[in-house]
């Protein structure tokens, strides 16, 4: 399908390189992106399955880990995210260099397109982890039967390893979108007529001082950001514990039963910490490439970007893989599968106690930064494109620091 749609809607030749006219591309280039693109997207849900899921051997290796308490369950879940960057980077660099080598950065942006071209799977998996929590939620609050639970237990499992595939898919396709959007921004603020900051492609190297200081900062802005939203997370589960301790100690017939708690108290210092603690990362993601830009000129955000790019990707799929990994290590346990010198260890084991704090630790990585890490990668680049001729025009810092402020290329 991919063939016969290039065919139909491309031109027979096509030049995609302005520096080599004579370059020519076809539909045949552009079907080989985009299904390079398609395949780049397949592979990295099967790593994320082996990765994630407890019917293979690192989640095992994770739940076998809290034989040693909480601490060695914490360092082999670390160590099974970071390893699990490896395959899909690689997947990464292979897709965008062989479309870029087809067609540039049109290339790229058709591998990105291909990648997204499952996106009615890719919802309904990610859809199917939550669906099945809460369904294993309710059974356990409408105090179901214990095979009741089991069963939704193996689809809570089975959800963890479908909601990692689909943040796979969406991080890898964010990888390429942003690497099209900054392909895109080069070429906007180059075609800008001349101003204090006319950007030339040419020139754009890690060795110029201003790009690399920038490369730099943008590499360490998923780090703050993560470190933003994971501290909102604690603090809210911090409220939401002085709550909860606070009910009980008001209303012991809580715990027998008798009465029912504030559910309302709950909700609400989730609702209000999610719309309050997400303002200061927000900010970030918007400001930074803008104000960057206006002090320091487009060939600082050309630094920038890239080290956004780079760093948020590989924190964006260790974190949720980490994350899954520790989700479904407890889930193991609690299945029973987990054998210590002979003894089978369920819920309520030492076991299943570090499982639970690795579990704990996990929440805030897969759910919380590992996907809002996409935005800011995403974001970060489409604001730079939409400002990016305002940018050429300013750099006021830069412009200070020129021996003569006479229009130049950059």
């Amino acid at each position: 399908m991919g063939f016969i749609a290039a065919y139909v809607t491309l031109p027979s030749t096509m030049s995609v390189f302005p520096d080599d006219p004579a370059y020519l591309s076809g539909p045949l280039s552009a079907a080989v992106c985009t299904i390079s693109g398609l395949w780049c997207g397949l592979l990295i849900g099967y790593i994320t399955e082996y990765y994630t899921s407890h019917s293979n051997r690192p989640v095992r290796e994770v739940a076998e880990a809290c034989e040693t308490g909480a601490a060695t369950n914490i360092i082999y879940g670390l160590a099974l995210g970071y390893m699990s960057t490896v395959v899909p980077i690689f997947l990464l660099g292979t897709t965008a260099f062989i479309s870029h080598k087809l067609m540039g950065m049109y290339g790229v942006a058709l591998a990105a397109l291909g990648m997204l071209s499952n996106l009615c799977i890719g919802l309904a998996i990610d859809a199917y982890g939550p669906i099945s929590d809460n369904a294993g939620g309710i059974a356990e609050m409408s105090e179901l039967g214990p095979e009741v639970r089991r069963r939704t237990d193996a689809l809570d499992a089975a959800g963890n390893t479908t909601a990692a595939i689909g943040k796979g898919f969406a991080i890898g396709s964010a990888a390429l979108v942003s690497l099209s959007l900054y392909g895109a921004y080069v070429t906007r603020v180059s075609d800008v007529p001349i101003t204090n900051h006319r950007l030339n492609p040419d020139k754009i190297s890690i060795t110029n001082p201003l790009i690399f200081a920038w490369l730099i900062v943008g590499a360490m802005l998923p780090y703050a950001f993560s470190a933003m939203t994971m501290k909102s997370v604690g603090k809210a589960a911090l409220q939401m514990v002085k709550e909860v301790r606070q009910q009980l100690q008001e209303n012991p017939g809580i715990i027998t039963g008798d009465t029912l708690p504030n559910y309302e108290r709950c909700v609400a210092i989730s609702t209000v910490a999610s719309l309050r603690e997400m303002f200061l990362p927000g900010a970030m993601v918007i400001l930074t490439p803008i104000l960057v830009g206006i002090v320091f000129g487009p060939k600082a955000v050309a630094g920038l970007l890239p080290g956004i790019l780079v760093s948020g990707v590989q924190m964006a799929i260790s974190s949720s893989n980490t994350g899954g990994a520790w989700d479904n290590a407890k889930k193991y346990i609690e299945a029973g599968y987990l054998q210590v010198n002979g003894v089978v260890k369920r819920k309520g084991s030492d076991e299943h106690r570090a499982a639970v704090i690795g579990d704990t630790v996990g929440d805030p990585l897969k759910d919380t930064s590992g996907p809002s890490l996409n935005i800011l990668i995403k974001l970060s680049a489409i604001l730079s494109l939409v400002f990016g001729e305002f940018f050429a025009k300013l750099g006021f810092l830069v412009c200070a620091l020129r021996e003569n402020n006479s229009p130049q290329e950059c």
